[in-house]
């Protein structure tokens, strides 16, 4: 192993994450698979967030800068840019791997046929009300494609393990979608790849909803928009499942915000679509919304 030639390199993209960075850096550092390196793309931060990733100190390290804020994508795009490695692994920054992440993802992926380029792993879930889930994706499916548009069930942005020449073929992360583009990027590679899954639950995501309900609106409508063909394919009853769940992701952002007037438009489109499944979950989401308020008002007066 040398710094220069790593097999693996680590890209996480980072905005104003002073308080989660260091978790999520460490981690790539501590995986029992050593031959990495880890680029850290500070998308303009404003925060701690640049002074904490350098005060770690790690030859396996490297920290880019870029001057003004592009999002998620650009920033992965220049960490992908600047790897060296045969393999690019993603991980966002508020979230962690299990140590034997990679070694288990490597291993998988290099014993895998040669049109599969890309692997996911499972994930222990920590929502917001600090319940923990596990998810775990399917082994193998015939339809990738159809899998993903039914479901982003792999958490690509912390699990995804992607050859190096992928990319180049593949072309780089949209930026213009300012969410779901590791969705979309996903979708565009199985239209003649395959995902090596690895079931077990690999990293810890934290899901915080740190996102405005108007950006996952527009990145719904961009996503559906430019994948119609593959929604299109599916199913009615699975076609319609998966647009109404897509336009549901505004609805609970919305409603999480606290923008209940935003909620109709998203809310009427994905009512359109399944509207015994909307108005189940719009209860659901209105409990909980009722629910987060009670505890903000108790917590306040205790």
């Amino acid at each position: 192993m040398t710094v220069s030639t790593p097999q693996v390199s680590v890209v996480i993209p980072m905005f104003n994450r002073a308080a989660t960075i260091r978790r999520a850096v460490d981690s790539a550092l501590a995986q029992s698979f050593r031959d990495i390196e880890v680029i850290v793309v500070d998308d303009a931060s404003s925060d701690a967030s640049v002074a904490t990733v350098a005060a770690i100190d790690d030859p396996r390290l490297r920290l880019l800068r870029r001057e003004r804020n592009g999002g998620a994508s650009a920033a992965r795009n220049a960490g992908v840019a600047a790897s060296r490695g045969s393999l690019v692994a993603f991980l966002d920054s508020d979230d962690e791997w299990f140590p034997r992440k990679l070694e288990i993802q490597v291993a998988a992926l290099e014993a895998a046929p040669a049109d599969a380029g890309v692997s996911c792993t499972g994930v222990e879930m920590h929502l917001l009300d600090h319940a923990v889930t596990r998810l775990q994706p399917l082994e193998d499916s015939p339809d990738w494609a159809r899998h993903l548009a039914m479901d982003c069930d792999l958490s690509p942005g912390t699990t995804q393990l992607t050859r190096r020449a992928v990319f180049d073929a593949i072309g780089p992360l949209d930026e213009t979608l300012p969410r779901f583009e590791d969705w979309d990027w996903l979708i565009r590679y199985t239209r003649t790849g395959t995902i090596v899954a690895v079931r077990e639950p690999l990293a810890r995501v934290y899901n915080r909803r740190a996102r405005l309900g108007e950006v996952v609106e527009r990145s719904a409508e961009l996503l559906l928009a430019k994948h119609r063909d593959v929604f299109d394919a599916l199913a009615p009853t699975d076609r319609r499942k998966a647009v109404a769940d897509i336009w549901l992701q505004a609805v609970g952002t919305y409603a999480f915000e606290g923008k209940l007037g935003a909620i109709l438009r998203p809310a009427g489109a994905a009512f359109a679509q399944r509207p015994a499944h909307t108005l189940g979950r719009l209860a659901v989401g209105a409990g909980a919304v009722v629910r987060g308020r009670l505890a903000r008002a108790m917590k306040g007066r205790s």
